[in-house]
């Protein structure tokens, strides 16, 4: 295994809106934050193998887009490249046990034009000319993926391929819990790329991190994942470390804390490997250094690095730092030029409830919507949102200005009269004057 002369290359799909099929096909909670944080757990600078730019995702993609990326993918494979195809959607298993991959204009009248069949994905899988190909599946029915189509046909031998599914062969696989979660499989998968499985010789190999999760899902009385390999060789998917060290004591963390802390201000680039590794720790202690490390990581540039630590503390579920995590990790996406992860970030900590980072995320939130028509509705929601808890006269103006060029001068009227009432300059005159610019309101019809 030379994974040094490898290039890795992964295609990511995130399928949760289906609106032709509502009742068949519900909408799904888990796979906008599968693949995200799969994206962010490949591409980790510690642990991940795949470069950035080599991880390509698409979310609510139609049955021809889906069709379109998957072929160009694996036709572009080279044989030193390591290609993986990942999906988290709906899956749906016809009377003689095929399985399906559901897209975002999937109807079940039309299942064989508007779904990717299991087979089809495998036979232009082995075809590709990349060394190794491996298929990572999400969805309820994915253990048919190795039964119906991927190994019984008689041409297809899945020579090359080796895939990893959630579920059993005819079984379902759980959603995620609640919104902002990912669901049960890629949940465990990620923690395991992450480094909670146990590697060998530096490397997470798939079967390792297949036996991570298998005892994970396991132990939660969930249905088993399943794993076929016919490669040649072994395959890595990520980095890991062959001996993980013991929890350093609390009174010890909080000493290495404070060290790292001291070292920012003289050699930032020690201070984030120590805050790395401290981070590391599944305590208090270490979710209290991923958000020391997403802080100092986005004061130096390296968004990539706060993206990561922000979600590290969000997994945690601390109650303490989670919302203002979930608030600065939205943030840094934008910054990286990424709204639709930015989005998702910020309805996070609007979610959470929290006095003070939950406006704020609302008040970015519609800033970001209000700005394209097609989004304006949401974002005037979250205009209306932030602004109960927000007293802050330059959003006001602004929700004003959006709401009037929405066409609803009722509305905008009720904010431009509220700064027109204030006592603190420039705001009585600005709001005095955009009233001044709007239509007369409308005659109220008189009762009979």
């Amino acid at each position: 295994m030379n994974t040094g002369e490898r290039r890795y290359r992964a295609l990511l799909f995130g399928n949760w809106r289906f609106p032709r099929e509502p009742e068949l096909l519900p909408e799904l909670s888990g796979p906008p934050i599968d693949v995200d944080r799969l994206r962010e757990a490949l591409t980790h600078p510690e642990c991940g193998l795949h470069r950035p730019a080599d991880v390509m995702v698409h979310e609510n993609v139609t049955i021809s887009g889906m069709r379109e990326a998957i072929e160009i993918f694996l036709d572009e494979g080279e044989p030193g490249d390591q290609l993986l195809i990942y999906y988290s959607g709906h899956g749906w298993r016809a009377d003689d046990g095929e399985l399906y991959l559901c897209a975002e204009d999937t109807r079940m009248r039309a299942v064989q034009s508007t779904t990717m069949s299991a087979s089809d994905l495998a036979r232009q899988a082995q075809d590709s000319r990349a060394s190794a190909k491996v298929v990572v599946l999400d969805c309820c029915h994915s253990g048919n993926y190795r039964f119906k189509g991927a190994d019984s046909g008689g041409v297809f031998d899945g020579k090359g391929v080796a895939a990893l599914t959630s579920s059993q062969r005819d079984r379902l696989s759980r959603d995620a819990v609640a919104p902002g979660h990912p669901s049960q499989f890629t949940g465990h998968l990620v923690a395991g790329l992450r480094g909670a499985a146990t590697g060998r010789d530096g490397y997470l190999l798939l079967e390792d991190l297949y036996g991570y999760v298998h005892e994970r899902m396991k132990a939660e009385g969930a249905t088993r994942p399943t794993y076929s390999n016919k490669l040649v060789g072994r395959v890595a998917l990520g980095r890991t470390r062959t001996l993980r060290a013991a929890p350093p004591e609390p009174a010890r963390a909080a000493d290495r804390l404070k060290e790292a802390l001291r070292l920012a201000s003289t050699n930032r680039v020690a201070a984030v490997r120590s805050l790395r590794r401290l981070s590391e720790d599944g305590s208090g202690w270490g979710t209290l250094a991923a958000m020391h490390l997403g802080e100092l990581a986005a004061a130096g540039g390296d968004d990539a690095t706060a993206v990561a630590a922000y979600a590290k503390v969000i997994e945690s579920g601390d109650p303490r730092w989670t919302a203002e995590a979930a608030y600065r990790r939205g943030t840094r996406l934008a910054a990286m030029g990424d709204p639709g992860r930015a989005v998702r970030a910020w309805r996070e900590a609007v979610e959470l409830d929290d006095p003070r980072w939950s406006p704020a995320a609302a008040r970015d939130l519609a800033r970001l919507l209000a700005a394209d028509p097609a989004t304006l509705a949401a974002g005037l929601g979250y205009y209306r949102q932030a602004l109960a808890t927000l007293d802050d006269p330059a959003l006001a103006l602004e929700a004003g200005d959006a709401l009037r060029a929405a066409g609803r001068h009722d509305d905008a009227r009720a904010l431009y009269r509220r700064l027109a009432a204030r006592h603190d300059p420039p705001w009585p005159a600005l709001g005095g004057e955009r009233l001044s610019g709007l239509p007369p309101p409308a005659a109220a019809t008189p009762h009979r």
